[in-house]
Formats: structure tokens, sequence, C-alpha cells
């Protein structure tokens, strides 16, 4: 008798676990849908600017930026990539998309920036990445991407060669420092993922540049040396974004430093909203994307279920 009790509470168990897992996995999977389209929704409801200006955009350069924005979109995935090769872990590019496409969505929707607590998370949560790891990978793209801005500033400004000796330098610098921290691994690994984070994230600054460099031209006539500035600064508001999508600080920024890359208070308001409106409408593609993904989980799920 007590064999078959036995045997009853295993069985129990097994199916508790299996369909258990299968179910809550679908409802998060749900929810994770639901409560995305809801904060893209509400914030649609409460900018209605955004859909007037859109509106005024001219379809060519509307195709430009948009283009320019998932271009963007790669160029995190490979950085993820790389920085992920400093612990020596791959994961596939399609995984490797979806948590970047909802690290852009929780940027824009939340305040700070809580795109890189999830991605550590995750990490932490399916591949036993620890966070303190994972977080000093994360300050060392902060720090790259806060040179090379530095650098687009001060290029902009004056072009002597010892700006781009100091670039050389910092990058030296990094590299003796990701010798001592992970000595367990190859330096030829080390040394391949840090020459892959710098240039993808130069890539990634270059495009940003790019994009505004369209925004602005579209309005009036500025210099490239204005755009580099323009473009620094901008960057540089990342570090103070505590308001969703760093709406109110990148502009604080950018008119601040007028008296540097010289372009007007009118026109910076412009080509912000210009930004904006587009990349809302690139956010709904990641989100397009987000929901095809999980559809399709979705789908399986339910089948998985019904046997």
């Amino acid at each position: 008798m007590k064999i078959i009790i036995k045997k009853y509470i295993e069985t129990i168990k097994s199916l508790f676990k299996k369909y258990f897992n299968k179910k809550v996995r679908l409802i998060v999977s749900i929810t994770i849908v639901l409560l995305t389209i809801f904060l893209f929704l509400n914030f649609l409801s409460s900018h209605h600017q955004i859909i007037n200006q859109l509106r005024d955009i001219k379809l060519s350069l509307f195709i430009e930026i948009l283009g320019l924005y998932l271009i963007v979109l790669l160029e995190l995935a490979m950085i993820l990539r790389f920085s992920l090769g400093f612990l020596s872990l791959q994961i596939p590019f399609l995984e490797n998309l979806i948590i970047n496409s909802y690290s852009l969505m929780i940027n824009f929707f939340m305040f700070g920036q809580a795109g890189p607590g999830l991605r550590a998370v995750y990490l932490k949560n399916n591949y036993n990445i620890k966070l303190k790891k994972f977080f000093s990978l994360i300050l060392l793209y902060y720090f790259i991407y806060s040179i090379i801005s530095l650098i687009f500033i001060i290029l902009s400004i004056n072009h002597h060669w010892y700006d781009y000796a100091l670039l050389i330098l910092l990058i030296i610098i990094s590299y003796l420092i990701l010798r001592v921290k992970f000595t367990q691994i190859k330096i030829n690994t080390i040394l391949k993922s840090l020459i892959g984070l710098v240039v993808f994230t130069l890539f990634q600054l270059l495009t940003q540049t790019l994009i505004f460099g369209l925004e602005l031209k579209s309005i009036e006539h500025v210099g490239i040396g204005q755009i580099f500035a323009y473009s620094g600064f901008a960057n540089l508001a990342l570090f103070v974004s505590l308001t969703p999508a760093g709406i109110g600080i990148r502009e604080s920024f950018l008119l601040l430093s007028r008296s540097i890359h010289h372009i007007s208070s009118s026109i910076i308001v412009e080509a912000s909203i210009i930004d904006r409106s587009v990349y809302v409408v690139f956010l709904l593609i990641v989100l397009i994307f987000i929901l095809m993904f999980h559809s399709s989980r979705v789908i399986k799920g339910l089948k998985s279920l019904k046997k």
C-alpha cells in the first residue's frame, strides 16, 4: 500500500511540474505582451503631438531615420554578443535581438536606464551569469560609450592628433584592466571581445550621429562639426536619464551646450520632436517583432498542453 501511495504521489508531482511550468510560462508570455501593448497605447494617448508631427515629416526622411534605428538595434545585439564574449558565453542571435528589443522598450517607458537591469536578470536566470560580472561589463560599455562621445565633442572643437592618441591610450588601459580581471580566459578571447565591443560601440554612435545629422539638416543647414558636438552631448545625457526615454534630459543637455555646437533652441526642439516621433514608430516595429516571437511561443505552449 505504501509503495502504491508513494508512486501515486510521485506521479502527481511529475504531472504538476510538467503542466504547471508550461502554464506559468504561457501566462507570463501573454502577460508581458499585454502589458507592453498597454504601455505603448497609453504613451500614444498622452502624446498627441507625436502623431501630428509624423504627418509633417517627409516620407524619405522618415524611412532613412527608421532604417538607421533598425541598424542601431542590430549594433546593440552585436555589442551584447561581444560583451558576453568576455564570459565565454554565446546566445542565439534571435534571443539576443529579443533581449535588446525588450531593453529598448523598458528604457523608453520606465524611469532611468532599466534595460541593463532586465538583461542582467535574464542572463542570471537563464545562463547563471552573476549580476556583478554582467554589470562590470555594462560599466565597461558605458566607459567606452562616454569616451567616444567626449572625443566627438573634442574633435568638433579642434582636430589635434593627441585626441586620437588619447583614445588609443584608453583602449590599451581597458585591455590591461580586463587582462587582470578575467585571468581565467584566454587573452586572445579578451582582445577579440574588447575590439568587437569598441568597434560596434563606435558604429552605434556613428549611426546615431547620422540620425541626428539627418534630423538637423531637414530643418536648417549645419556643419559636420556641429553635428558631432550635438551628438556627443546628446549621448552623454544617457547617464542622467531619469525620465522615461530621457525626455527633457537630452534636450536640456543640448540647450545648455549651445555655445559649443552653435545650434539654436528652436532647431533643437524641432529636431527632438522629429526624433521622438520616428522613434515611436521604430518601437512599434519592435513591438510587432516581440508579438510575433511570443505568439509563436504561445502557440507552441498551447499545443504542448494539449498533448
